[in-house]
Order: C-alpha cells, then sequence, then structure tokens
C-alpha cells in the first residue's frame, strides 16, 4: 500500500521545481528592470525639413497645432511668418527651416498652407514651428546622443545641440534654446 507522502512525494517536488523556476525568472526579470532603470532615456519628436531630419525634446513640446490662420507682421526677420491665436494666447510662428538655413529647401511665404505647428515652450518663450513634416515620438537613450556634427555650416550649428542615429538616419537635436531665444537677444 502507498503511504501519502509516496504519492505527493513527486508531485512536491515537480512544484518545488516549477516554484524554483518561476523564482530565478522573477529575479532575473527585476535585474533586467533594474539594468533598463539606469539607462536614461529622452523622449524625441521627430521631424522633417527639406531631406534632413530634426528632433525636439518632448518636454518642450506642448501640442501640435492644425488648425490655425497665421496674421503677418511687417518687418519681422524671414522666419517669422506672423502670429496666431491658440485658444486666446497671442504666439509666434516660425518657420525653423529658413531660420536654420536648410539647404534645399524653400522659405514658405506669408501666403499658401501651412503645416502643422509644433508649439515648442521654455521658460521664457512660447512659438509654434513650421516644418515639413511631423513623424514620430521614440525613446532615445542619452547615451547614444552624441555632440553635434562639426560639419554643420556654423549658422546651422548654433541650432543643433546633438545627434542621435536612430533606424540608419542622422537625426540633430535642435537647440530649443537658441530657437526660442528673443529676436534681437545678444546674450
Amino acid at each position: 500500500m502507498m503511504t501519502a507522502s509516496a504519492i505527493h512525494g513527486p508531485e512536491a517536488m515537480h512544484s518545488a521545481h516549477i516554484n524554483g523556476v518561476l523564482r530565478a525568472r522573477a529575479e532575473a526579470l527585476a535585474q533586467t528592470q533594474e539594468e533598463e532603470g539606469t539607462t536614461q532615456t529622452s523622449g524625441m519628436l521627430l521631424f522633417r525639413l527639406g531631406d534632413e531630419w530634426y528632433a525636439f525634446p518632448i518636454d518642450h513640446v506642448r501640442e501640435i497645432y492644425n488648425d490655425y490662420i497665421v496674421t503677418s507682421i511687417p518687418r519681422t526677420p524671414d522666419y517669422i511668418l506672423g502670429v496666431i491665436n491658440v485658444r486666446g494666447e497671442i504666439m509666434s510662428v516660425t518657420d525653423l527651416g529658413t531660420m536654420m538655413r536648410v539647404p534645399g529647401r524653400m522659405a514658405r511665404g506669408d501666403e499658401g498652407e501651412h503645416t502643422s505647428g509644433i508649439i515648442v515652450a521654455n521658460e521664457t518663450c512660447v512659438t509654434a514651428v513650421v516644418v515639413d513634416e511631423i513623424s514620430d515620438i521614440l525613446e532615445v537613450s542619452r547615451d547614444n546622443v552624441e555632440p553635434a556634427l562639426s560639419t554643420l555650416d556654423k549658422t546651422q550649428a548654433e541650432f543643433v545641440a546633438g545627434s542621435v542615429y536612430v533606424d540608419g538616419k542622422l537625426i540633430g537635436i535642435v537647440n530649443l534654446d537658441k530657437v526660442l531665444e528673443p529676436i534681437g537677444d545678444n546674450t
């Protein structure tokens, strides 16, 4: 006659083995999460200017605004298309490609259709930036961000804070403090 311990013995050993495997898996997952937690990432909103790709840090992007009418303002730089009213807040509209002098790209005039505006802000300024195409939001490891390319023209280099390769494309990370610098501010 079999005893109760003999019947439950193999099941208990099997259960102990399963618990051991599950415990080891849980520890491995916890370790992976800790390792991932040490790598700092930044959210980036990708967009295109001409044939080149750029990104804004997502924490400076307030919204993407689609339906707007630009009111022209005389005697402003060619990259300031005018102002818009976003729910009672008046803000400038900046053609980033013209501001950065992106090669192979035609400046947008006051007339014609405008693409979606990316409303960006820092502590002192806000503007709606007009770009050629808005793409994705992606997480970029800060370890993968490299200094801006030294081959950039001086007028462009001041607007690029760094660069990162994503899917074989070089993405320039825009220096928002320079873009949002008040006109005529020499500091």
